[in-house]
């Protein structure tokens, strides 16, 4: 006999699907700041990441090959770690596969990054970033590495 679904879930649910009045925001502003991304870790340039990182609170970071990070870290403090791996590391290949905008003002997306670490061994990662609108703009407020 199947179990009923409680009451707070089913509401949960109703708050996070779209209705016939809400719509999921444009993909293309999101695509362009995890490209901007990319771009920035192609570049070797950590500095280019400041534009889709938050001027007001922090970034929730969780990274390995990139880092070493875990936790909340300031816009400064992300600049800082990454532009540690790009003195040292090499981001080869860097590609957006998916950019899922939801109707509750964020976005999700995964990159796949070929790169050299820090020992100059060879590795595949997967980014995935949480960004979100700030004055205007995406920014990143999660940003998760995952070997592959």
């Amino acid at each position: 006999m199947p179990r009923p679904v409680p009451a707070a879930v089913l509401a949960l649910a109703l708050l996070f699907t779209p209705t016939a009045g809400q719509s999921v925001p444009s993909e293309e502003p999101a695509r362009q700041a995890a490209a901007a991304f990319a771009q920035a870790l192609l570049a070797g340039d950590a500095n280019a990441l400041r534009p889709i990182l938050p001027a007001r609170g922090k970034v929730q970071a969780r990274l390995t090959l990139l880092g070493p990070a875990s936790g909340p870290y300031s816009t400064g403090q992300v600049v800082a770690v990454l532009g540690d791996f790009l003195r040292r590391g090499k981001v080869e290949t860097c590609d957006v596969l998916r950019v899922e905008p939801s109707p509750e003002g964020y976005a999700l997306v995964r990159l796949r990054a070929k790169l050299t670490d820090r020992e100059g061994r060879p590795a595949t990662v997967e980014l995935q970033l949480a960004l979100e609108p700030e004055d205007g703009q995406w920014v990143a407020r999660e940003i998760r590495e995952s070997p592959i």
